[in-house]
């Protein structure tokens, strides 16, 4: 049995891992999840250490009830955000400091999203939550009791799911800061043939800052914006930017390691991570590809531009690695169509940049705007929402074939999290459908009345899920609330 085979049988029983320059192909390898240690005998941490040497610190003891890391966003390459580690049902909210003056005197809910609402899911690590917010603060809360630790201040829109990782003997907490915005003079560019475009105004820069002080460490400045998630990978932040370039810089100090030119910018599109050749994947907008270099070195692999893209699609979704595919959805209009969009998902090959399969969706409404939903895979199946189609799917892996679609009847863009035999999806009218992974019915719906979710995926730990909301309120539901069994 071949030596990574055996280190990686290993690791989908081993609690978790405390260092950072182990890689996140290892410690991740079969969309590793991270269970109770009271069941793992003395010999896989005797084996642990004869492959590994002093390279990795394994735990003696258990991991306790919260991973010890968090390397990109949605905790996997697959982004099915379900950890199972004995984290109890917990129930508790958190509103965002003004949230409350925000909603009375904003009438309009776009605006009220941009200045106090969770963008995107959460990180758990720790023992706490880390939740960023467009406000410009990312906020430290105890998981099991939601009492906020620190609030650190980045000084502009946050966008991105924290990563977590113990670098030279401290645990640090990385984020990206910038918004949304073009200057003027890039925006004329847009229409300009082969212009290069800058998104992002004010400060963009990704920040490390400290896990158990909330002081900042160190500060990378950009001159695009900083929106999506960084991946963590052998001692490096990997990400994608709003000035037409992926970064890797060293995480222990912020020192730049490589920079790659890839003539579009990132949009919301968090770098994906396939462990096992070592590839990055990143979307990007203007013009709309997606693009693969190698985790490494920053070498542009490939690029593709689909067939019939549309608008910032390209930029606008994240990518999930499963089974040597990236897969993604993107939104495409044909010849004929106005006002109106297709919704498609596709499967690349990460080793040669080719399609494997696209499977169109459905047609819908054209979305204003984030236009894509993230897919999260497990055991060989895709499950996703539809912007544009409004409808919940399960899709093949291997060959892109729909295996059950339901209707919801609402617009939806976050990554659905899978947990056992249901599938939770969350909603832009505030309802959280909970369906049966095996045919797609609906089993339970809930709605908290705190507000939409948008990119927001939720994280699923335990007996317990965390989510945040476009109006400034950050949720820890009990599961079996949201008809999920124990």
């Amino acid at each position: 049995m071949p030596l990574r085979a055996i280190w990686g049988a290993v690791l989908r029983v081993l609690p978790g891992i405390n260092n950072a320059s182990v890689r996140t192909s290892e410690y991740l390898y079969g969309q590793g999840t991270y269970h109770d240690s009271d069941t793992i005998p003395t010999i896989f941490r005797l084996i642990s250490a004869v492959i590994t040497g002093s390279f990795l610190y394994v735990p003696t003891a258990a991991a306790g009830i919260t991973p010890t890391l968090w390397p990109m966003y949605a905790f996997q390459p697959g982004h099915n955000a379900f950890i199972k580690l004995p984290f109890p049902a917990v129930s508790w909210t958190f509103e965002v400091p003004g949230a409350a003056a925000a909603r009375k005197a904003v009438l309009n809910n776009t605006t009220i999203r941009d200045l106090v609402g969770f963008p995107i899911g959460v990180s758990v690590a720790d023992h706490a939550v880390f939740a960023p917010n467009d406000n410009g603060y990312l906020y430290k809360l105890q998981a099991k009791s939601g009492k906020l630790d620190w609030a650190f201040d980045a000084y502009n829109q946050l966008m991105t799911t924290p990563v977590v990782a113990r670098v030279a003997g401290k645990t640090l907490v990385f984020v990206g800061a910038g918004n949304s915005v073009f200057t003027y003079s890039h925006a004329r560019k847009f229409g300009m043939k082969d212009a290069q475009v800058i998104r992002g105004s004010d400060v963009s820069a990704i920040d490390a800052v400290d896990a158990a002080t909330g002081k900042l460490v160190w500060t990378y400045r950009t001159k695009g914006e900083d929106m999506p998630s960084a991946v963590f990978d052998h001692g490096m932040l990997i990400f994608g930017n709003g000035d037409g370039h992926v970064y890797a810089l060293d995480a222990a100090n912020g020192a730049l390691k490589w920079k790659t030119a890839i003539q579009s910018f990132v949009s919301m599109s968090s770098a994906a991570l396939d462990p096992q050749n070592n590839v990055v994947i990143v979307g990007g907008t203007h013009p709309s590809n997606i693009y693969a270099l190698d985790a490494t070195t920053g070498r542009l692999l490939w690029k593709v531009h689909p067939a019939h893209i549309f608008s910032s699609s390209g930029g606008d979704g994240t990518w999930a690695v499963a089974d040597g595919l990236a897969i993604g959805q993107i939104e495409t209009r044909t010849k004929g169509q106005k006002s109106v969009s297709n919704s498609e998902e596709l499967a690349i090959d990460i080793a040669t940049g080719k399609v494997v399969w696209s499977t169109t969706l459905g047609t819908g409404k054209t979305p204003p705007r984030n236009k894509d939903a993230v897919p999260a895979v497990d055991h060989g199946v895709i499950y996703t929402g539809s912007p544009v189609t409004h409808r919940e799917y399960a899709i093949n892996v291997s060959n892109g074939r729909i295996l059950w679609t339901t209707p919801l009847k609402v617009g939806m863009k976050a990554a659905p999290t899978i947990v056992r035999n249901t599938v939770i999806q969350p909603t832009g009218n505030g309802n959280l459908f909970t369906l049966d992974r095996a045919n797609g019915k609906v089993i339970h719906v809930a709605n908290l009345h705190q507000g939409g979710y948008g990119p927001q995926n939720g994280v699923a730990l335990g007996k317990t899920f965390f989510i945040g909301t476009n109006s400034g309120y950050l949720q820890a539901i009990p599961l079996q609330k949201l008809g999920v069994d124990d």
